[in-house]
């Protein structure tokens, strides 16, 4: 360990992170190379992309084989394609990166990637983290499974290859690092040791996403992501199209998939999707909402989430999305309808169930200055707890105990 003044005078761990991919990796490592404890970053995007992070070079193991693979993998062969060849590529990348650890205090890894890291690791001594943004990977399984059938859509069931890894990965780590309650309570519910959870939620960059002034009467409800089953599309569109609310629309601001024409249902003039929008783009069209909505059926901690709030969009959100945990921060919500509960910053209601989506919509709608109260407590939210450097210092705070409980035991 190295020590590094800033973080109360103490020694600093030092970490290395393992991702196929970016995720929410390259905040992780930009805030812990500011706190003196990134070791190492090792991803399968070029060194172009890490440094807009302004994460040193030096410090990056780009490895991007795995991402091109990927990239033709969905060009080429459409979605289908490119989940049967899910485990085939992440392997690659995953045996490539556990190559390049270097000598840390310890590893934190993304899961269905992290296998041989987390042996290469344990082999030498340093203890792990798995990284683990969504439910359990079977639970994850059942209730997509069940979604689709519902909707008479065949699922393109993940690999069988990834399923077997990730539960191996769960037995492998130290601990699993996971992002709201839902998350953890699917892991417990497979009778996973909860003590070997850590608990901690994701954060959001407070410089880009900022409020702003709506500066038209329309009552705009925004969802943010891929316009698919698992986001739960079929079930916002249905409540939008019962709320049926005057001088309204819908904005879907995301990736169209083979089922998104299902989802959507019959054509409707108020219901508008944008396809595909830069992150940078993102908070203009946030500052235009009322309101932003997440119908999730399965998530981690979906971030677009902490970004509506920190623009001072209530949030309406599932069970399942992990944005409950985000509405928490400001104290539990109240049971006000049967599956339904109310934050000082927005509500919180069962999966699949656009009866009650609809319901609150039309409160919101028709009571502007709730409407108002909301905006204000969602932005007072994310500037007090959303930050990424609270994440990160929480994340560094745990890395410090695991990796000295480690040191501890071999000199037991």
């Amino acid at each position: 360990m190295n020590t590094a003044l800033g973080f109360r005078n103490e020694v600093v761990p030092q970490i290395t992170l393992v991702v196929p991919g970016r995720w929410h990796a390259f905040d992780l490592a930009r805030e812990l190379e500011q706190l003196g404890a990134l070791h190492r970053l090792i991803t399968n995007y070029p060194k172009s992309q890490t440094r807009r992070w302004g994460i040193p070079d030096a410090k990056v193991v780009s490895l991007p084989v795995s991402d091109v693979l990927t990239r033709l993998a969905w060009k080429f062969g459409g979605e289908a394609f490119a989940m049967r060849q899910q485990f085939r590529i992440n392997d690659l990348f995953a045996r490539q990166a556990a190559k390049h650890l270097g000598t840390p205090d310890l590893v934190h890894a993304w899961s269905a990637a992290a296998e041989p890291a987390l042996l290469a690791a344990r082999a030498r001594g340093i203890p792990t983290v798995l990284e683990r943004s969504s439910s359990h990977m079977l639970e994850q399984c059942r209730l997509l499974r069940e979604e689709y059938a519902s909707l008479g859509l065949r699922w393109e069931e993940t690999p069988t290859a990834t399923v077997e890894r990730e539960l191996r990965e769960y037995q492998l780590a130290d601990r699993i690092f996971v992002p709201s309650r839902f998350v953890r309570d699917s892991f417990v519910a497979r009778n996973f040791p909860e003590e070997k959870l850590f608990l901690n939620g994701f954060g959001v960059d407070l410089g880009r996403f900022t409020p702003g002034e709506k500066s038209d009467g329309i009552f705009r409800v925004i969802y943010a992501g891929s316009l698919s089953v698992r986001k739960g599309v079929h079930h916002l569109v249905r409540a939008f199209k019962k709320a049926d609310l005057p001088k309204s629309e819908l904005l879907l601001v995301g990736r169209a998939s083979a089922e998104t024409p299902k989802l959507l249902g019959a054509a409707d003039s108020r219901v508008h999707c944008t396809g595909h929008v830069p992150q940078s783009e993102l908070p203009v069209h946030y500052r235009a909402a009322s309101v932003f909505v997440m119908a999730s059926i399965e998530e981690g901690q979906a971030m677009v989430q902490a970004q509506a709030l920190a623009c001072g969009l209530p949030l309406i959100c599932t069970t399942n999305t992990g944005g409950e945990d985000f509405l928490a921060l400001d104290g539990e919500g109240r049971e006000i309808l049967p599956g339904v509960w109310e934050y000082a910053a927005g509500f919180v209601v069962q999966p699949r169930s656009p009866d009650l989506l609809a319901i609150v919509l039309r409160r919101l709608a028709s009571e502007p200055g709730k409407l108002a109260t909301m905006r204000s407590a969602a932005s007072a939210l994310a500037r007090r707890d959303l930050s990424w450097r609270r994440y990160v210092v929480a994340n560094l705070e745990r890395y410090r105990t695991i990796a000295a409980g480690a040191m501890e035991s071999i000199y037991r």
